[in-house]
């Protein structure tokens, strides 16, 4: 929920805690909410396309509209300056994505290709300014973890739209629970503009003059880092459980085993933050392993026995896409007040990655599935490769500024 005290979000001594654990609250909600335009129709594919009539390819392309609408709206992000009060920002892209729930539930021939737009530039565009918020609201010990705990909600948000699709649904239909998820997402967007239109200036956020943003070596190896990465998690949560009912598993094993990977992933993330928080230098290795963990995951899901790919499938998830939030962490730490725009980089790779991931393995899964894990395998490769490009080319800059300080010095 996005009610803490007086305001998730607001920075004033007197209502939230000096660590801005409630904005990192507050922005963990809204990151669920404008994630399930996307989630609930994967939920509901089997009810959704019964009832329309459509192929799963159809469904198919109305989830990779989200993911390109999302590329778009970082894009977008990118070029745009940081507004004083994000609230106002928030509030808009929630009560988009309320209108793009609510023309689903009523008119899903149309209204689901307006719902994943809507709600995939929502995301994609509030990302990077949700990412500013936690770097200038969170102290530096809890600015790891408050990362963990907003790249969390989005699997968080898968997990609640798959238990909440079977249970609703049946007594219901899908229709509802799109218009009841509508409704929370209009509720809160009510509940953000309230906080603005009350005039509470503390919500406001610092503008704060930084380094001169290029698309250099360092945000195009890390966005890179985050298009094969997300290739691997959004390839896996779309054909994990098909793969393992391939080689003989019942569908709900496969789908304990689904729930066990997701579950595993969301505490992955919020570990690593913890521990990022308490250990910064460990920032590095910890992602770059968890790409490599990724990869050995999905290279057992390509060969071995049932067993052996349940492994596989939890190492997948926990490493293979896990790495989110210190992705986005480690790239916006180097520029202060323009952490906006950097991490609009890495989204950009982000939401790219999670619309090829499942197209490729789509294509793939019809000729060979161990092809398509192998692809992903040497995906977590590059991922992995990109990582430890960025981590020399950071470190470079950092000697290079040394250098440069001491010559001016003499």
């Amino acid at each position: 929920m996005l009610v803490h005290a007086r305001d998730p979000f607001t920075t004033s001594s007197t209502s939230r805690s000096p660590s801005g654990l409630p904005t990192a609250v507050g922005v963990a909600a809204v990151t669920v909410l404008t994630s399930l335009p996307v989630f609930l129709p994967g939920a509901a594919n089997g009810l959704i396309s019964a009832e329309c009539g459509w192929s799963s390819a159809r469904m198919g392309a109305i989830l990779a509209v989200y993911w390109l609408s999302s590329l778009s709206g970082a894009f977008v992000s990118k070029r745009a300056a940081l507004p004083p009060v994000v609230e106002r920002t928030l509030a808009v892209a929630l009560g988009a994505t309320c209108l793009g729930l609510l023309c689903a539930a009523a008119a899903p021939a149309v209204g689901l290709w307006l719902s994943s737009a809507a709600g995939g530039f929502s995301y994609g565009y509030t990302q990077p300014h949700t990412n500013a918020l936690l770097m200038r609201r969170c102290t530096a010990r809890l600015r790891a973890f408050a990362f963990g705990l907003k790249q969390a909600a989005v699997p968080a948000a898968t997990l609640l739209a798959s238990v909440a699709m079977p249970m609703l649904a049946g007594p219901v239909g899908w229709r509802p629970v799109f218009a009841g998820t509508a409704v929370l997402c209009g509720l809160a967007a009510l509940l953000l503009a309230r906080t603005v239109a009350r005039g509470d200036r503390s919500a406001a956020t610092q503008r704060v003059r930084g380094p001169a943003l290029r698309g250099d070596v360092f945000l195009l190896a890390l966005s890179g880092a985050g298009f094969f990465g997300a290739m691997v998690g959004n390839g896996l949560g779309g054909f994990l459980v098909l793969s393992l009912t391939d080689r003989g598993a019942s569908l709900s094993v496969a789908g304990l085993v689904a729930t066990a990977g997701a579950a595993l992933n969301i505490a992955v993330r919020l570990i690593a933050g913890w521990l990022i928080g308490r250990v910064p230098q460990a920032a590095w290795v910890a992602l770059t392993g968890m790409f490599a963990t990724g990869a050995v995951g999905t290279a057992l899901l390509a060969h071995g026995p049932l067993a052996l790919a349940a492994v596989g499938a939890l190492l997948a998830y926990g490493g293979g896409w896990g790495w989110a939030g210190l992705l986005h962490y480690v790239i916006g730490l180097p520029y202060a007040g323009r952490e906006q725009r950097a991490t609009a980089y890495s989204q950009m790779g982000v939401s790219l990655g999670a619309a090829t991931g499942p197209m490729a393995c789509g294509l793939l899964f019809t000729v060979n599935s161990a092809a398509a894990w192998l692809v992903l395998t040497a995906a977590g490769v590059a991922a992995m490769t990109c990582a430890l490009i960025a981590r020399r080319r950071g470190v470079r800059a950092r000697h290079g500024d040394v250098r440069r300080g001491a010559t001016t010095r003499t």
